[in-house]
């Protein structure tokens, strides 16, 4: 007879399981439009890769496809795979409102590396948000579609750092750092933040911005001057229409008119084959089935795995 302590683990298993099938069968898939293919057998013309959620380099995936957050990894391989399977353009599904500055970068590089070859068009298309790293991923593309009130710009870098000093005299808590260097403690929550600290994040805030302008100026040139860029590069956010005025899109409309806009540069007559890039196969799936799974029965598990952000000293967020 099984023992009592066996028997809970069991029907935790079953409880893990059946809750994992119920949010396969009646979760919210990601969007798929009606243009994208099915089936993985045929040759797709065009390759989509959502970008959605707050963009980093592992990025974290639902069961049904769509990201929670962007990992520039998968995104990158995305690419490169599309490349290499000879399709004529890559579209970018872009609802992120930014996120790291390393990896944001990362995938506009990516993107440039195909573009400047000219064998592969790339249009984007911004959903509710493309702002900050947002943007700044959709700066490679050849042609930009923003649906009039989409949120985007927010052209800038920011580091944030919390003092909590005061709170923690309030309950007693005191900290001993030894460090082998002044700077090894920077952007300490334990203590005020010293001048020469304040100098060194300001120059690593005004160069990583420096290279996000550029990088715009680049993916955009012939489209919007350093002139007209720098007035809207203050971190503003602008909504799609007033960001069509200030040369930062290309166009207005939605996804179909993107897709549209992909037949036009690829010279496409009949409709494309699409095919989402990102989607991950039958073992990725299950795999972060079971993950959502206990995200949503222990949340507290989701939390364990974030927490390796607070051990972060500095983060440039876009």
């Amino acid at each position: 007879m099984l023992r009592q302590d066996r028997l809970i683990a069991l029907a935790l298993i079953v409880i893990c399981l059946m809750a994992a099938l119920g949010n396969w069968l009646g979760g919210v898939p990601a969007q798929r439009p009606d243009r994208v293919a099915r089936t993985s057998g045929s040759a797709a013309d065009v390759a989509l890769i959502p970008i959605a959620g707050v963009i980093t380099f592992a990025g974290e995936s639902s069961p049904l496809g769509g990201g929670t957050t962007a990992g520039a990894q998968g995104i990158m391989r995305a690419v490169r795979r599309a490349e290499r399977d000879g399709v004529k353009a890559i579209l970018l599904n872009i609802n992120s409102p930014g996120g790291s500055a390393a990896a944001s970068q990362a995938i506009f590089e990516e993107l440039m590396r195909v573009r400047q070859k000219g064998k592969v068009k790339i249009v984007a298309t911004m959903a509710d948000v493309a702002a900050s790293g947002g943007y700044y991923v959709a700066a490679a593309a050849d042609h930009i579609v923003a649906n009039p009130s989409t949120i985007t710009g927010s052209i800038g870098v920011i580091v944030q750092i919390q003092n909590l000093t005061d709170l923690l005299k309030k309950v007693g808590v005191q900290t001993v750092t030894i460090k082998s260097g002044k700077f090894k403690d920077i952007a300490s929550a334990y203590r005020p933040i010293t001048p020469g600290e304040t100098d060194l994040l300001k120059s690593f805030v005004n160069e990583s911005y420096q290279q996000f302008f550029e990088a715009i100026l680049r993916g955009r040139q012939g489209k919007i001057t350093r002139a007209e860029l720098e007035p809207v590069a203050d971190g503003r956010i602008l909504i799609g229409a007033a960001a069509l005025d200030a040369k930062l899109i290309d166009s207005l409309g939605n996804y179909y008119d993107a897709v549209d806009q992909v037949k036009k540069l690829t010279g496409l007559k009949t409709e494309p084959v699409i095919r989402n890039y990102l989607a991950p196969d039958w073992r990725e799936s299950f795999q972060q089935l079971f993950t959502f799974s206990l995200d949503q029965w222990f949340p507290e598990q989701r939390l364990h795995r974030l927490t390796h952000w607070n051990k972060i000293p500095l983060a440039l967020m876009e």
